[in-house]
């Protein structure tokens, strides 16, 4: 089985990193694995070629380097020609509508798309939704990354529900269990309390709300410290920067940019929180959950997929730093509590969110979309 994915970048961001987590575990004799990317990265973040080269992954680049460079549907309608794959798997929209017309151009191959994430008006590219819809109408099958992506597909881009299936992302644990003990140390932070989140620098990600409510937290925890860890591909850190400046918390908040090792920065922290306004699925959550760690985050689908309240977590209503600031205190104050839920969120992701189930259901249906294929040429 030869097996092409196709994606907008290889930069370090949580599509990105799902994919080579998927490659890793598809890799096996009778897979043949190619990763096609429009362009390499981003700035501000990390290249993963090294990551898919290290495990033997072939690399391609289509080298479309502006947003307004077209010329790639060609090369890529080409390229399918030439490597012959049996499934063509597209991930992110840019990369859906390269696979659309490759699909076109040589129907031969299965097609299957990953929707990453719930679009919304908010998007740079919301104007290319009706295109979109039209896209993931004509794929094969489409995988939503959680039930609330399918929801959204479903009800709002009237994706046929017998062309949808869910698979939630998947992590292995073992890649965050050789942490960086020195990293409180190196960043003179060993007697704070820390909070720690992980996202991309942007409006979205919520990261004022949680500023927001450093005030209320520093009144009952006057050691505590907010850790904002992620590239800033827009410059948005600038406004995070005033917000800091005018609430006078330069001494307690730092944006500490993107970080290579993140499970060392999840293992720091006491306490991580997420303020994430929309996410389709919310990957960093679940590395949190299985670095141990509490986690305080909003009461937003699909993250309510994910964490169970009271149990593993602490969830919140969306954009209320008050609310935000009384969770994160409550566990700074129940370290032993935050560490309970720690350990109940290891193990709920040691049980639903594994890289092993991901890449198990994923194998099994792109058999079932080559099967036929096999059959027919037999007969």
């Amino acid at each position: 089985m030869k097996i092409l994915h196709l994606i907008n970048t290889l930069s370090a961001g949580g599509a990105e990193l799902h994919l080579l987590a998927l490659c890793r575990r598809l890799k096996r004799p009778e897979i043949e694995l190619v990763v096609v990317c429009l362009r390499e990265k981003v700035n501000g973040s990390r290249s993963l070629r090294a990551d898919f080269e290290e495990e033997e992954i072939r690399i391609i680049s289509l080298e479309a380097n502006s947003r307004y460079d077209w010329r790639f549907f060609n090369r890529f309608a080409h390229l399918l020609k030439e490597e012959r794959p049996d499934i063509l798997h597209t991930h992110l929209p840019r990369a859906d509508l390269a696979g659309a017309f490759g699909n076109f151009m040589y129907p031969p191959v299965a097609w299957v798309s990953s929707v990453h994430g719930i679009y919304s008006e908010s998007w740079s590219g919301h104007w290319t939704l009706p295109l979109a819809n039209f896209v993931w109408r004509n794929a094969d099958i489409v995988i939503a990354i959680s039930q609330s992506v399918k929801d959204w597909l479903l009800k709002q881009q009237r994706v046929p529900p017998n062309k949808l299936t869910v698979i939630y992302y998947g992590i292995d644990p073992k890649r965050l269990s050789a942490p960086d003990d020195e990293l409180r140390k190196r960043w003179g932070l060993e007697n704070r309390a820390l909070i720690g989140s992980v996202g991309r620098i942007e409006h979205g990600k919520g990261y004022d709300c949680l500023i927001q409510a450093m005030p209320v937290i520093l009144e009952r925890i006057p050691n505590a410290c907010l850790l904002i860890a992620g590239h800033d591909p827009t410059g948005y850190g600038k406004n995070l920067e005033r917000l800091i400046q005018t609430l006078g918390l330069k001494e307690y908040v730092r944006l500490v940019g993107f970080q290579d090792d993140v499970p060392s920065f999840l293992y720091a922290l006491d306490v991580f929180a997420f303020a994430s306004r929309s996410e389709g699925f919310g990957q960093v959550v679940i590395e949190a959950m299985a670095a141990g760690k509490a986690v305080v985050a909003g009461r937003i689908p699909p993250l309510t997929e994910i964490i169970i309240d009271g149990e593993t977590g602490l969830s919140v209503e969306p954009e209320d730093s008050k609310g935000f600031a009384d969770a994160i205190t409550l566990l700074l104050d129940q370290p032993e509590r935050a560490k309970e839920m720690g350990r109940a969120g290891r193990e709920r992701v040691h049980k639903y969110f594994s890289i092993e189930r991901e890449t198990s259901e994923t194998l099994d249906l792109y058999r079932t979309l080559i099967e036929p294929c096999v059959a027919s040429a037999a007969g």
